[in-house]
Parts: structure tokens; C-alpha cells; sequence
């Protein structure tokens, strides 16, 4: 036992060291034990000084060269380049051997790359940086200045443990007290003035992203030429410190003004004409339709919105006046599993005068041209077009009633094209003006992100915008009540006393979208009429020839028991007598729900139903000093140098 589990410790052991070496051979860190700078050989009149950057530096991991880079902003040019390992001074050479150093340039950088002379491993070493820089001093009369980022913020998330930096002017012209300031900036300090020599001392830890600028004044002098980029600069400062925050002021009052007072114009509006006037009481349910509105327009008035279901409604409406009868056939399904149905609309003899425009439309886009007749499957890819169109003419209709003013959908499409304008002018602003304005003040984004915020509200609110007339508002409330009744009948009646309405309440809880659950509550009565124009032919009887298109609606099997007979018709045996007719329509009736429910689904589909577009196919869619600058102070940051340090 003792020797499985020595095994088993070894084998362990050697898979930590084979898997755990790799990790920690790639496990590398960098720590600047000190970061020191001296600005000397300051040359106001050829306007130049020297640089010397010391570093003390600690390394865990393997290691083979450093890299260097400092941007030219606010300079002219970086000459005289040397690098030193440990004292020892290392070969100017863009080989990549060890012991070089390599000095590559552009318009915005130079870019200094120095190999070790030896690999470093989990060891340190010290390495002397030194460069000439040119053009760096700034010139005014009331003093001269140099402004140095003496380290830069990226030095890779790796901490420096201290620094000094010493500036050393010429000699006569060190700061004066209360005239010249001398300040640093990034990394907490503590400044020193000994006659011409400032040194800034660190007071704690620099953190890996933080950076050091120096920045000293000292008396003018007469001879000295100002570098080529400092009347931008100064032209560029004086703007930003003296116009540019009136108009950061300016814009922001404007963006603040357009960001409030866009949306409460749109509320505003919204208060006055985008909201039903206030009726009186109406009672909590209605027993029956209110008034003679159909069942499509009645959808649209209580939601504002012609549906789809709203033209489903129209059909089956229209199927309850008379004009349609729907049939459904059924045959067994593959290898004798289930059924299938198959749903045919025809026309019955009741002419069309008095229809109104959107029911004409869809009675003419049904039976088109003379058909008396037509498959449910046959209106497959072909419907859908004339769906939008009904819904144009419903919207007609809301305001051919006196239910609204203008057409809801008019209402919403015109905020839709305001807050699609304004969302329009943001993207320009931000994308194509933004760039041109943005050195004026950044504060010209605002503008866009109002005016946005104005469009987007146009959006939302703009769909809610469509206001009733009190008649439309008075007939919604009585329609809502209405709709409480089919809900939860329940309630408010015996079941059994309202299956008389069921077929004439039909299109109305399609409407209202509660043609399922309207069904359901009459599942459980024994006897519920067949629908007048449903012709169920499965059911035999005399749903069994189906219905003659064109011939008047019958009553199906609603029968009378007789009723006008001297007696009851002798049957021949196992014939169809009027007792075991009824107890199979009274059967049947379990399945009426599911089937008038399977035909207004099979109905949605095929009517909605749109052809496939071809495609030609594509991969994938979609921080002391005295109080003020000769000169001028430059609040927006502007030191010369900077740039970046690392080791790989």
C-alpha cells in the first residue's frame, strides 16, 4: 500500500514539474527599484538640453533587450543617442546583437531598442539612457520654460520604487522666488530650489500606470529663439484657457436645454393631444356588443392597432353574416396516425352591397374574379400581400366613425420620421461633424447625444401618440367592457345560458384575442350549435356532401326534433336517425373547439405567408512652485517627451 502511494506521490510530483515549469518560465516581472532623471546642458539660445535617464532595474523571469520610445510632442528633434549596460556603453547597430542598440524614427516617435549583453535571468542590472533634446524650450519674455515628462505613464503596469529628478540650469539662471514657478505633476513630490539646481524627490511608490512631469521657469533670456511649434501652441493654449470655455459653457447650456426641453416638448404634446378625453362611469361588463361595429374595427379602436387578427376576425365575421362558409375535411394521417384537415372557404348567395371597403377587399381577394370557392392552401404565398392594405382601409374606417381625428397609423409614422430625422442628425453630428467641431470644444458631443435623446423619445412616445375622439374614447370603454364579459363569462353568467352566443361572439374574441380561451368555456356543456357556416364533413349527416357554393346558408344540425311532422320517418335499420345524429354531433362537440381553433391558426399561417426570396449566399450576416506662468499655464496638459519603457 505504502508503495502504490509512493508511486503515486512521484507521478504527481514529476506531472506538477512538467506542467507547472512552463507556466512559471512564462511568468515574467519587471520592477524599476529606481527611475532617475537629470536635465542638464540647458542651451537656451541653440534652444537644447541634455537628458540622461538612469534605471535600477529588477527582473523576475528571462530577459534580452529593453525598448525606449519618446514622442516628439512639443520638439523638435532627439539627437545624440547613447545607451549603457552597467557602465558599460553599448554599440550603436540595428542588428539585434547582443551589446547594440538600435534608434528607429518617424514624424511622431523615436524608438530606441537596446539588447543586453547577456540574457537576463530572475537577476538586475542598471542601464543609462542619454540623449540631446532640441526645441523643447518654450520662450517668453517673462520667462523661459522647460516642461518635461520625465516618466512616462506606460511603463507596462510595472511599479517604480523611487525617483529623482534633478533639472540643472545654467548657472545665474536658476528660478526666482516668487516670480518663477517650479511644479511636477503625476506622482506626488517633494521640490527643491538650491540656485540653478531643482531636484524633485517622489514620496512613495510610483504605481504602474502613473506618470512624472517636471515642469520649471527661469529668467528670460534675450537671445533665444522660440521653437517653430510654439506660436501654435501659445495660439492653441490662449484659445483653450479664454474662448474655448465660453463655449464649452454655451454648448452645454444648449445640450442641457435640448436634453430637457426636447422630451418635455414631446410629453407636453403627448398631455394635450396624445391622450383620450376622460368619459364618465361605465359599467364593469357588458352581456352584449355595445353597438353595430365589427369585430375588426372594434380590435382596432381598443388597441389602436389593425392586427392580423383583426382581418381573421373579418373572415369569420364575415362567415357569421352569411357571405362565407368554411369547410373542413378530414383523412387519416401517414400510415393511419393522426388526421389531417383541409379547409375550403365558399361563397355563399348573399350578395355584397353594404360592405364596407376593407370586408369588400377581402371577400375580392378570397374569391378573386368568379370563383365560388377557394383552398385555404391555395391562398399559401399569395394573401399577404392584401393584408396591408386591409389594414390602410381599417385605419379609414376608425376615422370614417368619428373614433379618431386622423388615422393612428398616420400619427405614429409621422413622430416615427421626427425621431428617425433626429437619430439621423445625431449620427451626423457625431460621425461627420464631430470631427471638425471637436477641437473647438469637446463639449459639441452633448450636442448630438440631446439631440438623440430627443429622437429616441420621439420614437417611443410617438407610439402612444394616436388620441380617441370622446366618441372613439366612449366606445372603447363599452367595447372593454364587452371584452371583460368574454373573458371571464364565468363570472358574470351561466355558461350553459351563453352558449346561444357562441358562434355570434366568435369574431369578437378573435378580435380581442381570446378566441381560445372562449371555446374552452364551453367544453364542458353537452350541447353547443355548430357554427352555421362551419361544415365539418367528417362529421357525416348533413355535413357529409359538404356545402353547394352559391346556394343559401342552411342551419346545418340544429334540428327541431321533427318539429312539423305527423311523426317521426321510419328508417331502415342502421340508418341515420335524428337521435343518433344528435348524439354524434353532441360527440363531435368535444372536438369543435380544437377544430375551429386548428382553422384559425391553419388560417394565419397560409394567409401570412410570404415566398421565399432567393440568396446568393454570404458567410455570416450580420505634481511647490510659485502661483502663476510667464507665459501662460496650459491647464489641458502639455509637456514635452513621453512615451513608453519596457523589457522582453
Amino acid at each position: 500500500m505504502r508503495r502504490k502511494f509512493s508511486i503515486v506521490a512521484v507521478l504527481a510530483l514529476t506531472l506538477l514539474a512538467l506542467v507547472g515549469g512552463p507556466v512559471s518560465a512564462q511568468s515574467r516581472s519587471v520592477f524599476w527599484r529606481t527611475w532617475d532623471v537629470v536635465i542638464d546642458e540647458v542651451d537656451t539660445v541653440a534652444n537644447e538640453f541634455n537628458v540622461t535617464e538612469l534605471y535600477d532595474v529588477e527582473f523576475t523571469g528571462s530577459f534580452r533587450f529593453g525598448s525606449r520610445v519618446i514622442t516628439k510632442t512639443n520638439l523638435t528633434d532627439i539627437r545624440n543617442i547613447r545607451v549603457s549596460q552597467d557602465g558599460r556603453a553599448m554599440v550603436a547597430s540595428c542588428s539585434g546583437a547582443t551589446g547594440t542598440y538600435c534608434v528607429t524614427e518617424n514624424r511622431d516617435e523615436v524608438t530606441i531598442t537596446y539588447y543586453f549583453f547577456n540574457p537576463i535571468t530572475n537577476g538586475a542590472a542598471s542601464f543609462e539612457i542619454e540623449y540631446t533634446v532640441v526645441g523643447a524650450i518654450r520662450i517668453y519674455e517673462g520667462g523661459d520654460q522647460i516642461w518635461w515628462a520625465a516618466i512616462p505613464s506606460e511603463h507596462f503596469g510595472f511599479s517604480i520604487g523611487s525617483s529623482i529628478v534633478r533639472v540643472i540650469l545654467p548657472p545665474d539662471y536658476g528660478p526666482r522666488e516668487g516670480v518663477d514657478p517650479v511644479v511636477s505633476y503625476g506622482a506626488p513630490t517633494n521640490v527643491s530650489v538650491e540656485g540653478n539646481e531643482i531636484t524633485y524627490k517622489t514620496t512613495r511608490q510610483i504605481g504602474g500606470n502613473e506618470s512624472l512631469e517636471v515642469r520649471v521657469q527661469f529668467p528670460h533670456n534675450p537671445a533665444a529663439e522660440p521653437p517653430a511649434w510654439q506660436a501654435d501652441f501659445d495660439s492653441q493654449r490662449a484659445f483653450e484657457e479664454n474662448v474655448q470655455p465660453i463655449i464649452n459653457l454655451c454648448v452645454g447650456v444648449l445640450a442641457l436645454a435640448l436634453a430637457i426641453g426636447g422630451p418635455l416638448t414631446i410629453y407636453t404634446i403627448y398631455q394635450r393631444k396624445g391622450r383620450d378625453p376622460k368619459i364618465g362611469p361605465v359599467p364593469e361588463y357588458l352581456t352584449e356588443p355595445p353597438s353595430e361595429l365589427p369585430p375588426a374595427v372594434v380590435g382596432s379602436l381598443l388597441d389602436e392597432r389593425a392586427d392580423v387578427r383583426d382581418v381573421m376576425s373579418t373572415i369569420i365575421d364575415l362567415a357569421q353574416r352569411g357571405y362565407i362558409v368554411i369547410e373542413e375535411e378530414q383523412s387519416p394521417g401517414l400510415l393511419g396516425i393522426g388526421r389531417s384537415s383541409e379547409f375550403t372557404f365558399k361563397r355563399t348567395d348573399k350578395p355584397m352591397t353594404g360592405l364596407r371597403a376593407f370586408e369588400r377587399r377581402v371577400m375580392q381577394n378570397i374569391f378573386s374574379g368568379k370563383k365560388m370557392e377557394r383552398s385555404l392552401s391555395s391562398l399559401k404565398n399569395r394573401f399577404y400581400s392584401v393584408i396591408p392594405k386591409v389594414q390602410d382601409e381599417l385605419y379609414d374606417e376608425l376615422v370614417k366613425e368619428g373614433l379618431f381625428d386622423a388615422k393612428p397609423s398616420t400619427t405614429r409614422n409621422t413622430w416615427s420620421t421626427i425621431g428617425i430625422i433626429l437619430l439621423g442628425l445625431a449620427f451626423v453630428g457625431v460621425f461627420m461633424l464631430g470631427p471638425v467641431v471637436a477641437p473647438l470644444s469637446p463639449m459639441f458631443a452633448c450636442l448630438p447625444a440631446a439631440i438623440g435623446l430627443t429622437g429616441l423619445v420621439a420614437l417611443i412616445a410617438g407610439q402612444h401618440m394616436p388620441a380617441k375622439t370622446r366618441k372613439g374614447a366612449e366606445e372603447a370603454a363599452k367595447w372593454n367592457a364587452f371584452r371583460e364579459y368574454l373573458r371571464n363569462l364565468e363570472k358574470y353568467s351561466d355558461v350553459e345560458d351563453a352558449v346561444v352566443h357562441f358562434s355570434d361572439y366568435l369574431p369578437y374574441a378573435v378580435a380581442f384575442g381570446l378566441d381560445r380561451s372562449w371555446m374552452q368555456k364551453f367544453r364542458r356543456v353537452e350541447y353547443v350549435p355548430i357554427p352555421p357556416w362551419y361544415y365539418p364533413t367528417y362529421m357525416g349527416g348533413p355535413y357529409r356532401r359538404g356545402y353547394i357554393p352559391g346556394t343559401p346558408i342552411g342551419r346545418g344540425a340544429t334540428f327541431d326534433g321533427g318539429q312539423g311532422l305527423p311523426g317521426e320517418l321510419a328508417r331502415a335499420p342502421g340508418g341515420l336517425s335524428m337521435e343518433t345524429l344528435s348524439e354524434s354531433m353532441s360527440t363531435s362537440m368535444e372536438n369543435l373547439s380544437n377544430g375551429l381553433a386548428s382553422m384559425l391558426e391553419s388560417a394565419t399561417r397560409a394567409m401570412t405567408s410570404r415566398p421565399q426570396s432567393a440568396s446568393s449566399g454570404t458567410s455570416g450576416r450580420w505634481s511647490g512652485g510659485g502661483s502663476s506662468w510667464s507665459g501662460g499655464g496650459f491647464s489641458g496638459g502639455g509637456s514635452s517627451g513621453g512615451g513608453s519603457s519596457g523589457f522582453g
